[in-house]
């Protein structure tokens, strides 16, 4: 085997431990140092189930793209927690040490999506942002009133 093929690995979601996140997200860690000898980069799986919103954090130091697979979803960026709204098959690009919130537009339907970062940890350098607890409340509740009469379900 050359070099290569023996750095290359394929990860099954269902052969990884789920993990519950500093920023309270079900988190399925399928590609980082640990599984694959990452250096660079990983990816796994989130699983938000209905109603569910992460806590505010950032990451200190990793780029994160983020691919909804299913769900409606609503990332709150930056100290304003401006929502940006995204749904299957499309992405979020969300820049090292910005803060940002997960939110799961419904209350009922889980939300899958696939996660990379340039962390080979996958969640290594979370940092909690707990000031921003009680304004994540109301932008949430805010949120899902003004979707509520478009998307049924919401």
């Amino acid at each position: 085997m050359d070099g290569i093929s023996q750095a290359v690995r394929v990860i099954a979601a269902a052969d990884v431990t789920e993990k519950i996140g500093r920023q309270g997200q079900h988190l399925i860690p399928c590609i980082t140092r640990e599984t694959c000898g990452s250096q660079g980069i990983s990816a796994g799986m989130v699983n938000m189930a209905g109603g569910k919103v992460s806590q505010a954090h950032y990451h200190a130091d990793s780029e994160i793209v983020v691919v909804c697979m299913r769900g409606r979803a609503a990332t709150l960026i930056g100290p304003e927690l401006t929502p940006y709204l995204h749904g299957p098959g499309e992405f979020i690009y969300i820049p090292a040490g910005v803060v940002h919130v997960a939110v799961n537009l419904s209350k009922t339907d889980d939300l899958v999506a696939v996660e990379m970062r340039t962390d080979p940890m996958f969640n290594d350098d979370v940092v909690l942002t707990p000031e921003y607890d009680a304004p994540v409340v109301d932008v949430v509740a805010r949120l899902r009133q003004q979707l509520t009469p478009v998307s049924a379900g919401l």
